[in-house]
């Protein structure tokens, strides 16, 4: 009676673990698109650090003294597969914008930011919630490529002219979220995104007016470098909304 017993209750477990059937789980194909809004950090990732005996003027964006950014759009999308009620893996990528304070950069004009990224991802789900209700509580984990754009104009007293500020970075997005499904095939739900972007290679890309040298990278031999790729973290909240098929 105990061994039965025991099997019984191995199978209930089983078919919890294994969740529902697929028209309810959404098992298969998913589309996942989410709007929201974000921060990539105040400051600009890309900073003004000589290490050799060669300078140039700065301004307060690349020198790091300057907080010109705020939050602003974010757009984020994947492309993945659930094979499983409890897991999906998958294609992610995103853009985000940052809105900007003119007066924290009185040296500098035009100023615009904007950033984009694309990896892999995995989403782990609560297949007994799932089960039970219309609810998907999930967590993910990914790992991205993330390149970040600064461009403004500079004038007197620094040279005028044009500067943009690449940096490249990998980063480690983790999230948290619940859908509600209102269909087999469509859930909607809010989520909150925090991702560790480690900084790999930057670069100030001037006009000509403003460096006859040219770019000026963090790559570049010790002896003339002036660029450094800061570590930075990017946060956003969303509504997403996914689509099984």
């Amino acid at each position: 009676m105990q061994s039965r017993q025991i099997l019984c209750f191995a199978t209930v477990a089983i078919s919890v673990i294994m969740g529902p059937a697929p028209a309810r789980a959404g098992l298969g194909l998913e589309v996942v698109l989410r709007p929201g809004y974000g921060s990539a950090g105040d400051k600009s990732p890309v900073l003004y650090q000589p290490t050799g005996d060669k300078q140039m003027q700065a301004s307060s964006i690349w020198k790091g003294t300057a907080q010109p950014y705020g939050g602003g759009f974010v757009l984020d999308g994947a492309v993945g597969y659930r094979p499983l009620s409890f897991i999906s893996i998958g294609l992610t990528g995103g853009w985000r914008t940052s809105t900007v304070s003119s007066s924290a950069a009185p040296d500098v004009s035009g100023v615009n930011r904007s950033g984009l990224q694309i990896g892999l991802y995995g989403r782990g789900y609560l297949p007994l919630v799932g089960r039970l209700t219309d609810l998907d509580p999930w967590v993910s984990v990914g790992a991205t490529y993330v390149y970040d754009k600064q461009t403004y104009n500079q004038s007197i007293p620094l040279p005028s002219g044009t500067v943009s500020l690449t940096h490249h970075g990998v980063g480690i997005p983790l999230a948290i979220g619940i859908d509600y499904r209102i269909l087999p095939f469509l859930a909607v739900g809010p989520s909150f995104q925090y991702e560790i972007v480690t900084g790999v290679g930057a670069c100030m890309i001037p006009s000509q007016s403003v460096s006859p040298d040219g770019h000026q990278c963090s790559d570049a031999d010790s002896s003339i470098r002036m660029t450094a790729a800061k570590d930075y973290q990017v946060w956003s909240i969303g509504l997403g909304l996914r689509l099984a098929l």
